[in-house]
């Protein structure tokens, strides 16, 4: 099965994500911890914002790394994480990163449309939540068809339109299944915490919020949690991001394999030939010529008889 330009069914898209990913699992690992590693070490020193917006772009970072591994698996035989990490110090990681930004600015817009009045409140974050939804396969779009800034958001929407029911699954279950890792890792790492609530007091609830989110070891707790969860599940939710794109693109024929060929040859050295090659036998039959024969003439000739 060719891992690019296969027709997959729903589940089949969870099953090869899965596979994938158990099958690389040190080197997708690697390749996650060297991308949020920066934030990680920021979060330490104390830059809390700074960290969160960090981790905000590593996280869709990996999306364009795990997107150059399926293709350089695809045309090769292993993940390349260190041309990944090599690729990754050219121009690529400055489109990657613009991408990126792209798709904070429109997280932010939606966190900030939280804080308006009722009926806008609803809509905005309805627009928002759609906008993430198609805007989820930016990076694999950047990365395969070289589409840059609000052209990569844009080419997303294009092909998530043409398929959004297939989309709104994949993306909803995957959210879910994030939600539910970090609620797992939460409660390992939950510190024990003395509440004391009145049972007449319904305005302490804000407050009694706020004391808790600001609880230095409910911070670590939630620190751990997204960075094992980042490590453990965001990897798969990369895998799964990428592969819906390769369906969605080759459903629609606009997958160039030719090219995305030429492009691992490019940076990871994949052999052109290689799928050319697989399709021959295992072993040529040897050619043989047949050996030339001298015809002799059973009868002989009048010069011959008169000799």
């Amino acid at each position: 099965m060719n891992l690019l330009n296969f027709s997959h069914s729903i589940p089949s898209l969870f099953v090869l994500s899965g596979k994938i990913y158990q099958k690389n699992f040190i080197s997708i690992l690697f390749l996650t911890a060297a991308l949020v590693a920066p934030a990680f070490f920021m979060g330490f020193a104390g830059w809390g914002e700074t960290e969160s917006i960090v981790f905000f772009l590593s996280v869709h970072l990996l999306e364009g790394a795990i997107t150059l591994g399926v293709i350089g698996l695809a045309f090769g035989s292993f993940f390349p994480t260190l041309s990944i990490l090599r690729a990754f110090r050219s121009p690529l990681f400055l489109g990657s990163i613009h991408v990126a930004i792209l798709q904070y600015l429109l997280f932010i817009t939606g966190v900030m449309g939280l804080t308006l009045p009722f009926p806008f409140s609803i809509l905005v974050v309805t627009l928002w939540l759609g906008g993430l939804l198609l805007t989820s396969m930016a990076q694999p779009v950047f990365i395969v068809e070289g589409v840059r800034g609000m052209r990569a958001l844009v080419r997303s929407i294009q092909l998530a339109r043409g398929d959004l029911s297939r989309v709104f699954i994949v993306v909803v279950i995957s959210t879910v299944l994030q939600f539910v890792v970090f609620a797992l890792l939460f409660t390992i790492f939950m510190p024990d915490l003395n509440l004391n609530i009145e049972p007449n007091e319904s305005g302490a609830l804000p407050i009694l919020l706020s004391e808790i989110l600001n609880d230095p070891g409910v911070t670590t707790a939630i620190r751990w949690s997204q960075y094992l969860a980042s490590l453990l599940f965001y990897p798969f939710a990369s895998l799964l991001s990428t592969f819906l794109y390769f369906d969605l693109a080759q459903r629609q024929q606009v997958l160039n394999m030719e090219h995305l060929e030429k492009f691992s040859n490019q940076l990871f050295g994949t052999d052109l030939n290689e799928k050319a090659a697989a399709e021959k036998p295992a072993v040529e039959e040897e050619i043989i010529e047949a050996p030339v024969v001298e015809t002799i003439d059973p009868e002989p000739s009048a010069e011959d008889k008169e000799k």
